[in-house]
Parts: C-alpha cells; sequence; structure tokens
C-alpha cells in the first residue's frame, strides 16, 4: 500500500504553494482545475472537488494513494483510517492568514477577526491531534521561513518525504513576490 500525501493547513496558509512544489519534485497530484487561478492565487489552488464532500464520502482516497492531495483543516478527520498517510501541514500567523482570506473575499471581516481566529485555532489543534493519535506521521512547516529561508524549508520537507530530487529547482517555486499581507514581527 502506497502512502497518501496529504497538504494540509487552514486556507491562505500555503497550501497551493507546497502542493506546486511537490509537484515540481515529480509527484503525481490530486487535482481536478475546477478551481481556476486568480489574482488570490495565480499559480492555481490545486483543489480537488470531491475532498469538500469528504465528511459522507471519502472514497476517493483510494485512488489518492502514492499521490499528492490537498485537505484543508480540519477536513483530515475524516479521511478512511484505513489507508497509510504522511502530511505536510503548514503554519501561517494567523493574522496573515485572516488579512488574506478578507484580501480575496474583498471582505473587510475586523469586526469577526477573533471569532475566526478562534475558529482556525481550532481547526489546527484538531488537526494535528487527529494525526498523533491515528499515528500519521507529519511535518509543519512554517510559511515564512518557507519564503524567506527555502532552502531549510525543502530541506526538510525533501528528508521527510524522500525526495531524490533538485532542492535548487524545488525553491526556485517559492516565489516570494506572492507573500503578501504580512504580518510585521518584531
Amino acid at each position: 500500500m502506497k502512502e497518501i500525501i496529504i497538504i494540509s493547513g487552514v486556507p491562505r496558509s500555503g497550501t497551493s504553494l507546497m502542493m506546486q512544489i511537490l509537484e515540481k519534485a515529480g509527484l503525481e497530484i490530486m487535482s481536478d482545475g475546477i478551481r481556476q487561478k486568480d489574482e488570490s492565487n495565480p499559480e492555481g489552488y490545486y483543489e480537488l472537488e470531491a475532498v469538500k464532500g469528504i465528511v459522507k464520502d471519502n472514497f476517493f482516497l483510494k485512488m489518492a494513494e502514492g499521490k499528492v492531495i490537498k485537505i484543508v483543516a480540519p477536513l483530515p478527520m475524516f479521511m478512511d483510517k484505513t489507508l497509510s498517510y504522511k502530511a505536510v501541514f503548514m503554519r501561517r500567523n494567523l493574522d496573515e492568514v485572516l488579512r488574506s482570506q478578507e484580501v480575496m473575499l474583498n471582505k473587510d471581516q475586523t469586526a469577526e477577526r477573533e471569532k475566526f481566529r478562534k475558529i482556525f485555532e481550532g481547526h489546527i489543534e484538531k488537526t494535528l491531534q487527529y494525526f498523533e493519535t491515528n499515528k500519521i506521521p507529519y511535518l509543519e512547516i512554517q510559511h515564512r521561513n518557507l519564503i524567506q529561508e527555502p532552502e531549510n524549508e525543502i530541506e526538510k520537507l525533501a528528508k521527510f518525504l524522500d525526495l531524490s530530487v533538485s532542492l535548487e529547482s524545488l525553491v526556485g517555486v517559492v516565489n516570494p513576490n506572492l507573500y503578501r499581507n504580512k504580518h510585521n514581527v518584531s
């Protein structure tokens, strides 16, 4: 049984970027292209429509063996427990996530920001707890580090997934110009 590589994290945390990196590494991506590229994700979303229905039907995972699929938090909790997985979990400053979400939706959600922050914190906690409880090996990648020090993060990724590919070619996928909605950290 081949492992399924799950790319997860809350929306706007760099999951699409990680899918691009793994596609460049030569891994087979499960994506249907239904959600089109746009200004918020000019390189594409790399989503599979069937993932949206994972709560009721996770059968599509049987076709994902040996492939990479994006399943945003907290949806991994509905994965088929009889299959074998490895997961890459993208972490991003939640202020950046919330700001990026607002820009993408073209909607000021300042009044609801704390509510959404708590929801996202819960999604992160539940997803990582699920991985731990079900002994799914996972690697956390910090979005900011991936943008600012791609060599280090991609080296960790390559080691975790046992990738045999030029790290330089993968580093080239990272486009710092697409790192918008930054939160200044002192």
